[in-house]
């Protein structure tokens, strides 16, 4: 039970996949692009167990079921797994880690990974990273999760246009719009000091909005306000798996080591946090690239 191997469980039988997948957001939204391809090879829409507080991000894509428990994101992974294993003997738990059966033999390894009380050897060879891992579980590897869109088909234009218009005003759009992010719980960014004086030097040239302050009805709202952005910068939390449903250009901050995760999408320029310092005037050089004509500005607002 629980257990991918190298095999695509989704094509073992003719039942929907069932996975467990309770939160929190980013996870979410990094798996959603291998939920659509599933549906799309097979015509089943995925069943995610997830937990209540993160399920209505599944309110915007139409190719996956969610089925909601009242559980914690991953306090409650165990009594997930006995729901799933009602479902489906061959329910599949991305987030190995949260779960305490043993991972299959050839992904131990001797890089030690500790989580929540549990000690894991991971093989970096095979799993250089913890998306690459959740990936691979769902028979996917790492180069088809590159090349695989995110989409939310149901998104809402009249949420949009209203979030857009809350953190861009109509008298404010003489400048084109620059958005960042340096809030994150899982990964939080130490180096805020460092690197807002860096966009502020910017003031003059864009309309900056800190999405860490921005309470959207639902996190995918914010791709309208993507969409039509100069740019993007985030630390690494949902914001930076959203930019991979925008073409929006954005600068990823990851955590260092094995669980940074994987920018996909429009990216500009990818830095690992401890890497900041020394990386300044690089993040500069990308947002003064961001600065936009007169005339394209005014095509960009046509879009509004």
């Amino acid at each position: 039970m629980l257990d991918s191997r190298n095999t695509c469980f989704f094509l073992r039988n003719h039942d929907a996949p069932v996975l467990v997948l309770l939160g929190r957001a980013g996870d979410t939204i990094l798996m959603l692009p291998a939920f659509m391809e599933i549906h799309r090879r097979t015509g089943l829409k995925p069943r995610i167990i997830v937990s209540t507080e993160y399920s209505n991000i599944y309110e915007g894509v139409s190719y996956a079921e969610p089925i909601s428990h009242n559980l914690h994101w991953w306090q409650g992974v165990e009594k997930a797994r006995a729901i799933a294993s009602v479902l489906s003997e061959n329910a599949v738990l991305p987030q190995w880690w949260l779960g305490k059966c043993p991972i299959p033999s050839e992904y131990r390894g001797k890089f030690n990974l500790t989580c929540f009380g549990h000690n894991w050897g991971v093989n970096l060879a095979l799993w250089p990273n913890f998306q690459a891992s959740m990936w691979e579980r769902c028979g996917f590897t790492q180069q088809e999760m590159r090349t695989l869109p995110l989409v939310f088909d149901r998104r809402n234009p009249v949420r949009e246009a209203a979030l857009l218009n809350q953190i861009w005003p109509a008298p404010m759009r003489k400048k084109p719009l620059l958005l960042y992010n340096f809030t994150g719980i899982s990964s939080p960014f130490g180096f805020v000091p460092e690197l807002f004086p860096v966009i502020q030097k910017f003031a003059r040239d864009f309309h900056i909005v800190d999405l860490g302050k921005i309470k959207a009805h639902r996190i995918f709202d914010l791709l309208g306000a993507y969409d039509v952005a100069a740019g993007l910068i985030t630390v690494d939390t949902s914001t930076l798996h959203l930019a991979h449903g925008s073409s929006v250009p954005y600068i990823a901050f990851s955590i260092d080591g094995w669980t940074g995760s994987v920018a996909r999408g429009n990216v500009a320029l990818r830095v690992r946090y401890n890497e900041t310092p020394r990386r300044l005037n690089e993040i500069a050089d990308v947002i003064a690239s961001w600065r936009i004509p007169v005339d394209k500005t005014k095509a960009v607002l046509e879009r509004v």
